[in-house]
């Protein structure tokens, strides 16, 4: 394997070097009916304003991943329907945070382009 160093990019000669970086979507209010826009960013704040139904719509590429920061309005006590792509460990969708204000961080990721999403319930209860 070759390296070559440019200032202070290393690069690979046999596999090449990506930049990676998230990308913020701030979608805002979800109401009862979201479609998260991956080409938008795979970094995604949102408040859960009613019992919502997710989407998920262009990820990128074949391969992709994004986190969803999600946050309870003032109410609580909302639910949540998620695309019927996701899969959870277990088969069990995770139980979330339903305490009004509370914050939820979700990752999921994709190998064939959202025909299957694995989802995972990363940190929960801020």
């Amino acid at each position: 394997m070759a390296f070559q160093i440019s200032g202070t990019t290393i690069i690979d000669n046999n596999r090449g070097l990506k930049q990676y970086g998230d990308t913020l979507n701030s979608l805002g209010n979800t109401g009862t009916s979201a479609t998260l826009d991956l080409s938008l960013g795979n970094f995604i704040t949102a408040t859960l304003t009613g019992s919502c139904t997710f989407s998920f719509s262009n990820p990128t590429t074949n391969a992709f991943a994004f986190t969803l920061v999600l946050t309870n309005d003032g109410t609580g006590g909302r639910t949540i329907t998620w695309p019927a792509a996701v899969i959870w460990p277990s088969g069990s969708i995770p139980t979330r945070t339903t305490s009004a204000n509370k914050t939820d961080v979700y990752t999921f990721f994709t190998v064939n382009s959202g025909s299957t999403w694995y989802g995972n319930l990363a940190q929960y209860n801020y």
